[in-house]
């Protein structure tokens, strides 16, 4: 893979779990590594849902082979998209992360 296909800088994030002030469970983000990957917008879908616009889109993100697991998300510039399948390539020289972003008030 020519290193010229990987042109986006995304941040690969996991949840983290702990308690606040108060004691009370709250959950963050905390940041694991900044990756060169290519960000491919695969569909699209607008609809109203509780009376306020949504659009869901879904995106393949491919990354050099490593270790991604479903359940972190991937921050590319303003969007944040939560990973939903992660699809290895056979010669483990790539891997596509199948990826869906939810935004409310689009």
């Amino acid at each position: 893979m020519s290193a010229g296909q990987l042109r986006h800088r995304v941040d690969l994030q996991e949840r983290v779990d702990s308690t606040d002030s108060l004691g009370q469970p709250s959950t963050t983000w905390q940041s694991v590594a900044f990756l060169w990957g290519d960000v491919r917008y695969l569909t699209g879908l607008s609809a109203i849902k509780a009376g306020a616009d949504t659009s869901a889109s879904k995106v393949s993100i491919r990354l050099r082979h490593g270790t991604f697991n479903a359940g972190q998300r991937v921050v590319y510039g303003d969007e944040v998209f939560s990973i939903e399948a992660v699809l290895p390539d056979r010669r483990r020289q790539y891997v596509d992360l199948v990826c869906e972003s939810i935004n409310a008030d689009v």
